[in-house]
């Protein structure tokens, strides 16, 4: 099976596409994160070599959207608790390299394999690397009995949430594949990740999962983006009752969340009272520790996405994220004939739904939020940069 077809070295957004697909894969394999990252230094220096080739990208809004909210996060370190030149580097750096794969991914988006070659990198890889997974889980048996992944992966919700991108991607690799024997690994793998996802054990990705699996099968049957809005809209109101019954049936709950809410209301709560004691408007900064120690134990973060990013840039950095995450969605919306939307707005649906219930890193090295929030904003800014007399060009 060759998953990147020729092999024209020349072409330089060929070399880029194979790096992101390079970068991604790392993450399921490479327990190092540093290591993983060697790939988007390369993609990086690429980039900034090839500056002259895809500058006018900035003529898109959502770009500036994008600058603008990394941009702030990171000079968010100046305020930090204690601020440290070196951290604000590290943070400046990560956040450089996050906009450049951002703006790879878009390109390559505009010349359209990009996406199949991620979809056959995961069904081989993804699949390998499942299968070691849960070889490893059945024979030591880990105590608290869930399953962690491979590479970076260690973290059984963070694992979770991953392999709940990759469900999306064997769907889209099912239903769009041409090749029968690529159809029939995506069938592995699909079921190869949602039993990890399972075995995982973890609620907010068996919920984040469903939600994305739900959207892409509403998606691909679907042409209108009015009527996909109205059955998403009927779904989310859905969820809402059995949120809202599990609050007031007894025993409901118990059953749904059989290890409760996991202190996350106190969680929430005393990342709250931090922010509102020092104030609201700019956060506490990036750098600033958020453990919070409730009951004798210190939790790392806030477990939830938009209120660390409440907490180190405060309104105006959430609200820098929640109208990156808007754009994007209306993007997805406006080309949602495209395949690439259909794929987008379902890991935007992952993401969206899991991080209200954990997440807390939006600027980092490759790694979960690469695949749950900059791959989706980058296939959007793709579609926004393409020229609207331009049709939407499929791999098939």
């Amino acid at each position: 099976m060759n998953i990147f077809g020729e092999v024209p070295w020349h072409d330089r957004i060929w070399r880029n596409g194979v790096l992101i697909v390079v970068c991604l894969v790392s993450v399921l394999l490479l327990s190092s994160q540093s290591a993983a990252s060697y790939g988007t230094y390369i993609l990086a220096l690429s980039m900034l070599f090839g500056f002259s080739a895809w500058k006018d990208v900035f003529q898109v809004r959502l770009c500036w959207l994008i600058v603008a909210l990394i941009g702030y996060l990171s000079l968010s370190s100046f305020w930090s608790e204690p601020f440290e030149f070196r951290e604000f580097v590290s943070v400046a750096t990560r956040g450089l390299l996050t906009f450049l794969f951002v703006v790879a991914l878009a390109e390559c988006q505009l010349r359209g394999q990009l996406q199949r070659w991620l979809g056959r990198a995961f069904a081989v890889v993804g699949f390998v690397a499942v299968v070691a997974a849960i070889v490893v889980f059945f024979v030591e048996a880990p105590q608290d009995g869930r399953l962690n992944g491979l590479g970076q992966l260690d973290n059984h919700v963070v694992a979770a949430l991953v392999w709940a991108v990759l469900i999306v991607f064997a769907l889209h690799l099912i239903l769009r594949e041409p090749s029968g024997s690529w159809k029939l690994l995506g069938w592995l793998s699909l079921c190869a990740y949602v039993f990890a996802v399972v075995l995982s054990d973890s609620r907010t990705a068996w919920i984040a999962a469903l939600l994305g699996s739900v959207t892409y099968v509403l998606a691909s049957f679907l042409n209108s983006a009015q009527r996909f809005t109205q059955l998403v809209v009927a779904v989310g109101v859905l969820v809402f009752v059995l949120v809202c019954l599990a609050a007031i049936v007894p025993g409901l709950a118990d059953l749904l969340f059989p290890r409760g809410w996991s202190f996350r209301p106190e969680i929430w709560q005393a990342s709250l009272e931090k922010i509102g004691s020092s104030g609201w408007l700019f956060g506490l900064g990036v750098l600033t520790s958020d453990d919070f120690p409730i009951d004798g134990i210190v939790f790392a973060h806030s477990h939830n996405m938009y209120l660390s990013v409440l907490y180190q840039g405060g309104i105006v950095g959430l609200g820098l994220f929640l109208l990156v995450l808007f754009v994007t969605a209306s993007t997805f919306l406006r080309f949602f004939v495209d395949q690439d939307s259909k794929l987008g707005l379902s890991i935007l649906t992952v993401a969206a739904s899991a991080y209200l219930l954990d997440g807390h890193e939006l600027i980092d090295k490759v790694g979960d939020t690469w695949f749950l929030v900059w791959m989706p904003v980058g296939l959007a800014m793709g579609l926004a940069w393409r020229p609207e007399t331009t049709p939407a060009e499929s791999y098939e």
